[in-house]
């Protein structure tokens, strides 16, 4: 059995940095959060919204640099997607106006093209009793 693709393992290192990223601002956040229910209620609301929805992100990434590493199919897949809306997203701000989503274009592309490769298929569906 061969080890994890690279440019896989970049992939879900990046997805496992973000969630980590996330972890520590929701917990520098949480002593801010906690002053802004004494000073404003509606913000404090709103910031524990925030923090909740990083909760939520930081389950995604995590999860998703786990299947990523051990090869699940269903991790290729949402990753596909998930370039593939950031993709239409990036030419749509192009065409906007933005002329920096080209970098989110560029991303985009690359991680469609590299998860379409062959070996990169073929490790994303390996069986697990391998």
């Amino acid at each position: 059995m061969q080890g994890t693709p690279t440019g896989v393992g970049i992939i879900a290192s990046i997805h496992a940095l973000s969630s980590l990223f996330l972890l520590i601002h929701v917990i520098i956040s949480i002593p801010f959060i906690i002053v802004l229910f004494f000073e404003d209620f509606g913000l404090g609301a709103l910031a524990a919204f925030e923090t909740i929805w990083d909760w939520i992100l930081i389950g995604i990434h995590a999860t998703i640099a786990g299947a990523l590493f051990t090869g699940k199919k269903w991790a290729g897949n949402f990753v596909l997607i998930m370039a593939g809306i950031g993709l239409i997203f990036g030419v749509i701000n192009v065409l906007s106006g933005n002329t920096f989503a080209i970098v989110s274009i560029i991303i985009s592309a690359v991680i469609i093209s590299y998860i379409r490769k062959p070996h990169v298929k073929a490790w994303l569906s390996k069986d697990i009793l391998e």
